[in-house]
């Protein structure tokens, strides 16, 4: 709780610093979604390789191209310079989901607002075939358990604070509620958590790109918790971004709910990401 505290205070101390420059060029970093609102129709691949460590499963697993692959691919339309929706499809859950951001307030075209904030919303329909055994029960212990399609969903909902603090340095916050209808014994219905996300832009189209995911009421330390960080390259149409995370999951309603591997020992896996924006 006291980190928690920290990074809301240090958010709160840097946006005091106003820069009229764009914070972000894309509408998600790593994981983390952005205030932007992509430029036109938006194709993207989210990738996450397997599991490694600092030891032979480095080679042997040929840095996790040889272990389980979590995929998603989506696509992202522009209604308009305040409003998109989107479509994706990730390989974990055979999971389809369904999503949308509106930019509240634009901190460019308001010079004396130092913040741009949006509301990002999506919907999960899990579609992986469930087995449902006579020994499974309701939270009760007495009702049987009957899987239903309201099961199949879950939801996420954030609002998304986004700040340049110099031309080249820009951070996000995004406090963020997820609910999902079905959790298994122990799991809370509702989740909340912190991520905090930003990017140092060391050239005109590469950055180096950081994301840390406080999750309120999870266990363990500092690295109990979403960590990635990687690198940027953009030209025109494409982004390209590589990375290393202790998380394989994609979608917001996974990756802030389920455990990740253990940094301290060394587990981190490799993924990358690639957007492509087309112009009609």
């Amino acid at each position: 709780m006291r980190f928690f505290v920290f990074v809301v205070s240090l958010f709160l101390v840097l946006v005091s610093f106003a820069q009229e420059v764009q914070p972000f060029k894309n509408k998600q970093l790593i994981n983390a979604q952005t205030t932007v609102i992509p430029s036109g129709f938006e194709f993207n691949i989210q990738h996450r390789f397997g599991q490694i460590a600092l030891d032979r499963s480095i080679y042997e697993d040929f840095f996790g191209f040889d272990g389980p692959a979590n995929v998603r691919f989506s696509l992202a339309y522009k209604l308009n310079d305040r409003l998109y929706f989107g479509l994706g499809r990730t390989s974990v859950g055979k999971t389809v989901d369904l999503e949308g951001k509106y930019l509240l307030i634009n901190g460019l075209e308001k010079g004396d607002f130092p913040l741009s904030i949006a509301l990002f919303s999506s919907v999960g329909i899990k579609t992986q075939p469930f087995v449902v055994n006579n020994n499974m029960y309701f939270s009760d212990s007495l009702t049987s358990f009957e899987y239903s399609f309201a099961h199949k969903l879950d939801y996420c909902t954030q609002l998304i604070f986004s700040k340049s603090i110099t031309e080249k340095v820009a951070i996000n916050l995004s406090p963020t509620i997820i609910y999902k209808n079905l959790v298994s014994g122990g799991e809370n219905n509702v989740s909340f958590a912190l991520p905090v996300s930003g990017k140092y832009q060391y050239s005109f189209g590469s950055s180096l790109l950081f994301e840390y995911a406080y999750c309120l009421g999870r266990d363990g330390g500092a690295f109990e918790h979403p960590l990635s960080l990687g690198f940027e390259f953009g030209t025109a149409g494409h982004v390209f971004q590589v990375f290393i995370s202790n998380s394989q999951s994609l979608r917001e309603s996974n990756l802030y709910t389920t455990n990740v591997y253990d940094i301290s020992s060394s587990e981190f896996l490799l993924g990358f990401n690639i957007r492509r924006v087309w112009w009609f």
